[in-house]
């Protein structure tokens, strides 16, 4: 019955998206629309609001977390990034009937990112204070750290970007395929939106992707192997998911790699996320600082 109710549903919610993405301004509208209402199919099955559906479960923590983890995140960053590149002009077309002026990339990213940190923010946080406040491999550790693991941040963040200027004189990128990345068409425009993704990229994203890498995805995979190990996994996870912005320079994957490796050192040596926050915060500035300084 569960199965039947599941097709059912599925089918239901596929075709609410096709009808939607038929209206939609975009070359692949109905693909997109059908696609968008199988996520919401999985969300609504995952959140246990469908009638038929519904069973009660605890809240659990490990592997398969790690996955609905990442993939609600990412999946958010879209939704938000989809939402408001073309709803924002499809409402103001209803509003005013004329055709609205482009609502602009990087109100999109901007979007995107947030709908990703308030997912990530609930789907962790159900855990409770108690874990959230947890110091040990399985916990969370969102609690304060000693002085000596912020200036020991301070330290690994300072070393990382000299690695990287190093790194740079030695291996020179090719600047025109750097153009190519996401993030540098961002910056690329023009504005004061460049301000809002500098405060993005350096005050916002770093304790987000803290929370939901040395925090969630370290927690769920020290359940279940060495804290060792959870360091190396989460490290490369998070290599792979900065992949976009390091393809096109691939030394770049050494700096990222050793941010993330001193963040999960930190992790398990002060039992708290705040540290390596404070280093990825220094990391992405001191990033921004040494590209504008040599252009």
């Amino acid at each position: 019955m569960k199965f039947l109710f599941g097709v059912l549903w599925l089918a239901a919610f596929v075709a609410a998206g096709l009808v939607v993405g038929a209206h939609w301004p975009h070359p692949h509208g109905r693909a997109a629309g059908a696609g968008a209402g199988a996520v919401l199919f999985g969300l609504t099955l995952w959140w246990n609001w469908l009638p038929g559906l519904r069973r009660k479960l605890g809240v659990r923590w490990g592997i398969a977390q790690i996955f609905w983890l990442l993939a609600g995140f990412i999946a958010a960053q879209i939704a938000g990034n989809e939402l408001y590149e073309y709803g924002v002009p499809a409402l103001l077309r209803l509003i005013t009937h004329a055709a609205p002026p482009n609502a602009g990339i990087i109100g999109a990213a901007v979007t995107g990112y947030f709908a990703a940190a308030l997912f990530s923010l609930w789907y962790i946080g159900r855990l409770g204070a108690a874990r959230l406040r947890d110091g040990s491999p399985a916990g969370i550790g969102w609690r304060p750290a000693p002085v000596k693991a912020y200036l020991l941040a301070f330290l690994f963040a300072v070393m990382i970007i000299m690695l990287v200027i190093i790194i740079v004189h030695v291996a020179p990128p090719d600047l025109s395929k750097l153009k190519n990345m996401p993030s540098a068409k961002l910056f690329q425009s023009p504005g004061p939106g460049a301000l809002v993704l500098v405060v993005l990229a350096v005050f916002i994203a770093p304790p987000v992707e803290e929370y939901v890498f040395r925090g969630g995805i370290f927690a769920a995979l020290a359940s279940r192997v060495s804290p060792f190990w959870a360091g190396v996994i989460t490290t490369l996870l998070f290599m792979v998911v900065h992949a976009p912005e390091k393809i096109y320079y691939l030394p770049g994957f050494i700096d990222v790699g050793l941010m993330a490796a001193a963040a999960a050192w930190l992790r398990v040596r002060f039992g708290s996320i705040r540290p390596g926050i404070w280093l990825h915060i220094l990391y992405n500035g001191g990033l921004m600082i040494a590209v504008g300084l040599t252009g």
